[in-house]
């Protein structure tokens, strides 16, 4: 008995050790291979991120504008002031870890990405300065998003995002804050609260943090433009005297949101709460559909029958000094309210530049072409529609998604282009049935995505409003998403295309 508890005492501590060892050597192996990776694609790693979260939070809780509001608090008779201050700094303030950004989280993000839709960077971000601050303001369609950037960021920049709080659960609430994420309580009626976050977004500014903000403030529930909350761009423009600023617009579109169905239930809520049915459907989409879709598209792949939810499109703006904005010249000195409206301003000219690069892919093309039929059509008057709908937005400089599946008409127009003894007229003939092609091509595309969802059917040559129970809030739903479109119909008073009688 006596020589087996001495066995075990020696095999304990050495069994410890050895553990110890090799995660100790497993860690360091993916420091070391993630450090390569940014280093290898020249990667933008912001060094503020490396200090370490209680360094962070020293500054934070002796931050003079934060002790402030606590003796405010205090005086007001309010109770557990400091607690609910270090309570609100342990929840915003994130644990960014290289490591999981890069060796765990994009590689997730793509296999992810991969496994449901096509992806597309249909314009890729500039280079901007080192001493500047980069802030990209993305619309927001579905929580798919933060995937989506991060990955087509990935060997640029890596970028916190301030993530709302359907993401404080286990185990999103510690892979964002372990990505640079930082959490916000939208609406949350506490100023102690306010002033952390607002003082902790300037502290990341002032330092040079890449950051990633949806200025419309939450998902999208009809598909449109949201108008944009301020308060998080607010507190960013009262620190453009000490820090250069630059603004870029992101566009993101999807062939499929995955929570569609959930927020359009949401939407009719309002007048008509959704039905259980709807609400349990949009909950197993939210929790388990990409790993579901996963683990159904590894099967499919090693079977040659793999099937995704169509293109996802992101594309980037040219980015915006805050300097060469006009509202830049007189913002320095304005009160609290005077500086809002200022702010109002900015986010409106910024929401204009966002609404310019969102990416035409088939499904909305296809949709908007339906609508504008009045869901009656044959399968080339659609074409015909998309090649309208196509052309004004080359006019308005809005980008379209074409894949792989558009490569002979790639291929053949850049052949067009090459050409520099081509007759004109005959070069513009050519041009226009390789654009009539793509037409073509993306109403096949669409077609077979809207005809699956049931928002479209198409029998006897003719395709007509589908029999999903909601085939037409579908149909609006993805063709608002062209909201570039959108904004030159209300400045005008016929639809694109379609002349007034």
């Amino acid at each position: 008995m006596l020589r087996v508890l001495i066995a075990i005492a020696i095999a304990i501590p050495l069994y410890e050790a050895l553990r110890y060892a090799l995660l100790k050597r497993a860690r360091e192996s993916l420091r070391r291979r993630a450090r390569q990776y940014a280093e290898h694609h020249d990667v933008r790693v912001d060094l503020f991120k490396f200090g370490g979260k209680e360094l962070v939070r020293e500054e934070l809780l002796n931050d003079r504008a934060i002790a402030r509001a606590m003796m405010d608090a205090v005086e007001r008779g309010e109770r557990d002031v400091r607690e609910r201050v270090e309570e609100y700094i342990d929840e915003i303030v994130p644990a960014f870890s290289l490591t999981a950004y890069f060796q765990f989280g994009m590689k997730l993000a793509r296999a992810a990405i991969r496994a449901v839709y096509k992806p597309l960077i249909v314009r890729p971000a500039r280079d901007l300065p080192e001493n500047a601050t980069a802030v990209f303001l993305i619309n927001h369609r579905s929580n798919f998003d933060y995937v989506v950037v991060g990955w087509a960021l990935a060997r640029q920049v890596a970028i916190s995002y301030a993530v709302g709080e359907w993401a404080r659960v286990f185990p999103l609430d510690a892979l964002f804050k372990a990505f640079g994420g930082f959490f916000v309580r939208r609406g949350f009626p506490d100023p102690l609260y306010h002033t952390v976050l607002r003082r902790y977004l300037q502290l990341i500014t002032r330092r040079g943090v890449t950051q990633g903000i949806f200025p419309e403030g939450g998902l999208t529930r009809d598909g449109a433009l949201r108008s944009p909350k301020v308060g998080l761009l607010d507190s960013i423009l009262q620190l453009s005297d000490e820090r250069e600023l630059y603004f870029v617009p992101v566009g993101i579109n999807y062939d499929r949101v995955l929570e569609d169905e959930a927020l359009l239930a949401e939407l009719r809520g309002r007048k008509n709460p959704p039905t259980a049915a709807e609400k349990l459907s949009g909950a197993f989409k939210l929790l388990w559909v990409v790993p579901s879709r996963v683990l159904v598209n590894l099967l499919r792949a090693a079977t040659g029958r793999l099937h995704r939810f169509g293109y996802v499109a992101v594309a980037f703006g040219d980015p915006v000094r805050f300097r060469d904005m006009p509202q830049s010249a007189h913002i320095a000195g304005l009160s609290d309210e005077q500086r809002r409206a200022v702010a109002k301003e900015v986010a409106a000219q910024l929401m204009e530049r966002i609404a310019s690069v969102i990416p035409a892919t088939p499904v909305p093309l296809v949709a908007r072409a339906a609508l504008d039929l009045h869901c009656e059509a044959t399968e080339g008057e659609l074409a015909a529609r998309v090649h309208e709908l196509r052309s004004r937005l080359d006019e308005l400089s809005v980008p379209t998604a074409l894949g792989r599946e558009f490569d002979p008409q790639r291929a053949a127009r850049a052949d067009l282009q090459a050409d520099l003894d081509r007759n004109r007229d005959l070069l513009r003939v050519e041009s226009d049935v390789l654009a009539s092609e793509e037409a073509e091509q993306i109403v096949r595309i669409g077609l077979e995505r809207l005809c699956k969802r049931r928002a479209l059917s198409q029998q006897d040559g003719r395709i007509e409003l589908g029999d999903h129970p909601h085939a037409r809030e579908l149909l609006e739903y993805y063709s608002r998403s062209l909201a570039a479109l959108t904004e030159a119909e209300s400045r005008s008073s016929a639809p694109i295309g379609i002349r007034s009688m």
